[in-house]
């Protein structure tokens, strides 16, 4: 008889993948700690995996690691249906244990508690992406903004880069006075002229 490891699995759940045993590491017996995932379970609602795995693979001396892996919809033309890809190299949570028990405890608290992944790009509808306006944006993560990023902004006309602008930390008085006039909804116009009037850009000329 297999001795699969009990786990409570909260609703909306599925479990891909399973050999993670109801056993403890040996120094003579690692079997049950071998393969690249012990366990993988994924909730397309929440677009969140959670991956177990132990490093070194069969190494006493290894440990437990426990991953949050955020996934995104990308539409499948061939199938026509959205295809959940996860981002591996960007984890959303790490815990690492040698405790079986603490293990199973984080991923049932996980089951239960993670809130939804809120995909940041930019999209033109579900699961396919606005590839210049995500060009833009992805650009928008570095610390300084260059003129010429600045500027495709402030004229694209394009609600969520302004917003992005907006809530930047390298977003200047000019842009704000551009916006307040000119953005590209009544809510963005709203939103700079409120940060016009706040601390760090009220005195400045």
């Amino acid at each position: 008889m297999i001795n699969f490891q009990p786990l409570r699995i909260t609703s909306g759940w599925t479990i891909e993948w399973n050999t993670f045993m109801k056993t403890d590491p040996h120094p003579d017996d690692m079997t049950d700690f071998s393969g690249s995932s012990l366990l993988h379970a994924y909730n397309r609602n929440k677009k969140r995996a959670i991956n177990l795995e132990w490093r070194p693979e069969k190494d006493y001396d290894g440990e437990f690691i426990l991953r949050v892996i955020n996934l995104e919809e990308h539409y499948n033309s061939k199938t026509q249906d959205f295809d959940l890809v996860g981002d591996w190299e960007n984890p959303h949570y790490e815990f690492c244990s040698r405790d079986r028990l603490k293990v199973v405890s984080e991923i049932e608290e996980l089951m239960l508690q993670i809130p939804p992944y809120e995909d940041p790009r930019i999209l033109k509808s579900r699961g396919v992406v606005e590839d210049e306006a995500e060009g833009i944006r992805i650009k928008l993560l570095e610390t300084k903004i260059s003129d010429k990023v600045r500027s495709e902004i402030l004229n694209s006309d394009h609600k969520k880069l302004q917003d992005l602008l907006l809530e930047h930390t390298d977003v200047k008085r000019e842009d704000l006075l551009f916006l307040s006039e000119h953005g590209a909804v009544k809510g963005i116009k709203n939103k700079a002229s409120q940060k016009l009037n706040s601390k760090p850009f009220r005195n400045q000329k």
